[in-house]
């Protein structure tokens, strides 16, 4: 039996686990939301798996992938399964089939149904992209990773859900938006305005930025994951990690029209209308838009909630500042408080 790694690769979306055997791709798995990060060999990564890797780094460029079905290890696979495997690989990028358009292409037209036993069997979702197979009336269907996965890789590509029915974001009746900040960690307050834009925008991008003049508490994989879980159930949400780039630059490179920010004070507002008029000067087509979070969670921020943790009755007390992944992160008891001092925020325990 041919040796087999483990390597795993951090997308926008989570954690993606290869397994290759024999120098080839054996098997790709989507890791949920929240799931604990999966391990990866000890050994040096081979030149293989980095090919991989690479190929993955292009499909969120929004490049080919460039690997062929010879790369996988399809031992298990019946030929019909090959075949079906083949024919999704030709399917491209932004393009969607259903079940009865993928038996046409195979010229079977009457094996739907197990048309529908073979993509779910794939071992290679995204290199053999079974997320671009949805159900009639172009509604999303299943998918292996479930369907926060599948929506992610379908907005990557350029479709939207509206009213259960996937449309294209070129449509100028979905409009993206980019709202952004460190998250660490997320808050209610933060959870105000990711739920109030998924209303007011077809698709909104949480965008995790890095000041490299900042110092955090959570890693930014960390962040990543606590905003993956805190918004697993809005399908149009996307989260994502931005550094070494202008908010605007990075809006512009999203395709966003809108950058929403929240005005807690006045401080604040002639911070965020400084940045606002500096971001027009930048890219007049994307517009800022404000909103001031209810009056019970208007102060709050990330670090007056890290500046509770640790004196006596803290739990309680944070329990209602942040959302429920966040406040078991909090909980574990495995935060490094990177700030000088006797406790967090660098105030005395």
């Amino acid at each position: 039996m041919a040796l087999s790694h483990k390597a795993v690769y951090e997308s926008p979306f989570g954690p993606i686990e290869l397994t290759i055997a024999g120098g080839k791709l054996a098997r790709v798995r989507l890791c949920p939301a929240g799931e604990e990060r999966p391990a990866a060999s000890e050994e040096q990564i081979p030149r293989v798996v980095e090919a991989f890797f690479g190929a993955l780094a292009r499909y969120f460029r929004g490049e080919a992938l460039g690997v062929g079905l010879e790369t996988f290890e399809l031992g298990g696979a019946t030929d019909f399964q090959r075949n079906v495997y083949r024919e999704l690989m030709d399917v491209a990028p932004g393009e969607l089939v259903s079940y009865g358009d993928l038996a046409a292409r195979l010229g079977l037209p009457k094996v739907a149904r197990a048309l529908g036993r073979a993509v779910a069997r794939n071992p290679m979702p995204i290199f053999i992209p079974c997320h671009r197979v949805v159900a009639q009336g172009r509604r999303p269907g299943g998918f292996g990773a479930g369907p926060r996965w599948k929506m992610s890789l379908l907005q990557h590509e350029g479709w939207y859900l509206r009213e259960g029915e996937l449309v294209r974001t070129e449509n100028e009746d979905v409009k993206t938006c980019v709202y952004a900040g460190s998250f660490d960690p997320p808050t209610m307050g933060h959870m105000y305005m990711i739920k109030r834009g998924a209303e007011m925008f077809g698709r909104l991008i949480v965008a995790v930025g890095i000041n490299p003049n900042k110092k955090y508490t959570f890693t930014l994989q960390e962040r990543l994951e606590m905003l993956r879980e805190c918004t697993r159930s809005l399908a149009n949400v996307e989260v994502d990690g931005f550094k070494s780039k202008l908010l605007v630059r990075y809006a512009e490179s999203r395709g966003a029209r809108y950058i929403l920010r929240g005005i807690r004070s006045d401080e604040d507002y002639r911070f965020e209308h400084t940045m606002r008029n500096l971001n027009e000067d930048l890219a007049p087509q994307i517009a800022t838009v404000f909103l001031i979070p209810p009056r019970q969670i208007c102060e709050l921020s990330s670090g007056f909630v890290k500046g509770l943790v640790g004196f006596e009755g803290w739990q309680q007390i944070v329990k209602s500042y942040v959302p429920a992944p966040v406040y078991e992160k909090l909980l574990a008891g495995d935060i490094t408080w990177r700030q000088q001092g006797g406790g967090p925020e660098g105030g005395a325990k």
